[in-house]
């Protein structure tokens, strides 16, 4: 039985990082792609979710080739983004406008009155005392409720960079418990912070995200996907 390999994929705010590791975690070869960002207004940061995805295409397949690996061989592939990044995605998992960059600020009023309903799931916020940072996914997605209805209304996915690339991996949406337990205010005993959303006139976000919340180095899927066209390897 031959060497198996893992690709670890770093998604990162100007650049995409693939490395591919041996068994004993010795890497073999490191490439990564960049893609831009665009800055429409002062504290605004967007960028494509597509050129996420061109580049974890053209970061692997470099990898990969530089490593001189046989594709077969890979046995399993981790990704790790920015967090939070969030996108809108359509019932295909198409974006509907350039996601919101963690560091975008638009959505400070939206964190101010957040913080200020004193619900219950803001005691990862200071005890409740706060600030609620504008990071993270709540004010970005009440930021679109407000100011971009029409999007906010038609989007069947309000999730994050990992959880896009993941879902065109694999067709599996889902959440890692590492991202929603603080920036969506989660609690894996309490759950999704319903009452807040009910609070902020959010309560259809419960349904746009991810229902499937998995532990950390739990397996998204398979490795069927790897070896397809999204890598040109097979």
């Amino acid at each position: 039985m031959g060497e198996n390999y893992v690709i670890g994929v770093d998604g990162g705010t100007e650049s995409l990082r693939a490395g591919v590791f041996d068994s004993k975690g010795t890497p073999l070869a490191i490439a990564a792609a960049s893609y831009p960002t665009s800055f429409p207004q002062p504290s605004w940061a967007e960028q494509n979710p597509s050129d996420w995805w061109q580049a974890l295409g053209s970061a692997v397949r470099q990898a990969v080739q530089e490593s001189l690996i046989d594709p077969s061989s890979i046995s399993a592939l981790c990704v790790d983004t920015t967090c939070c990044s969030v996108v809108a995605l359509d019932d295909d998992g198409q974006p509907l406008r350039p996601a919101l960059l963690w560091m975008d600020m638009r959505s400070a009023p939206q964190a101010a009155r957040i913080a200020a309903c004193k619900d219950p799931a803001l005691c990862v916020n200071g005890g409740g005392a706060g600030p609620v940072s504008a990071e993270w996914m709540v004010p970005k997605a009440l930021w679109l409720k407000e100011n971009e209805e029409e999007i906010y209304n038609s989007a069947t996915y309000i999730c994050e960079y990992q959880d896009y690339i993941n879902y065109h991996l694999t067709g599996h949406m889902c959440a890692s418990v590492n991202n929603v337990s603080v920036r969506w205010h989660y609690d894996t005993e309490r759950g999704w912070p319903e009452s807040m959303l009910e609070t902020l006139g959010l309560e259809a976000l419960l349904k746009k995200w991810p229902r499937q919340i998995l532990p950390l180095g739990a397996v998204v899927s398979g490795t069927d996907c790897f070896c397809g066209s999204a890598f040109g390897l097979a």
